[in-house]
């Protein structure tokens, strides 16, 4: 459990840390593909929702249709931008000219997020109220 803590604050620093340039607006949208291990990647529909980390109920994400991001971890929930760009999942911090974007890898299997984040894979199952 204190390893997943551990995990969830370094996440959050890093995202924290880096500022973003972009808005919904240049949401772009990336084709469905399936990789070669067979795994289906989804797009932009099958990953919206709210995802919640394994073993952590009070962490989680939540993509939205608008291009916007909801995290949250530690303390209260970050608003943030969300899109697709070469089959990764890229997120940014703000709307700001001049920004970075950090682009993780990650595997979508139905139900079931996997996030890649410096060789650490995080978890999350789809939320079903």
């Amino acid at each position: 459990m204190q390893s997943k803590l551990i995990l969830t604050t370094v996440s959050i620093a890093m995202l924290t840390l880096s500022s973003f340039k972009n808005s919904p607006e240049h949401h772009e949208t990336v084709g469905e593909k399936e990789n070669t291990s067979g795994v289906y990647q989804g797009g932009p529909k099958e990953l919206i929702g709210k995802w919640v980390m394994d073993g952590d109920p009070n962490t989680y994400i939540e993509l939205r249709s608008d291009g916007t991001v909801i995290e949250k971890s530690l303390g209260e929930p970050l608003k943030r931008y969300w899109l697709l760009k070469d089959s990764k999942l890229c997120l940014k911090a703000t709307s700001v000219e001049g920004g970075t974007e950090m682009c993780l890898e990650y595997v979508l299997r139905e139900d079931m997020l996997e996030i890649t984040m410096n060789e650490m894979k995080l978890h999350y199952a789809r939320f079903k109220e």
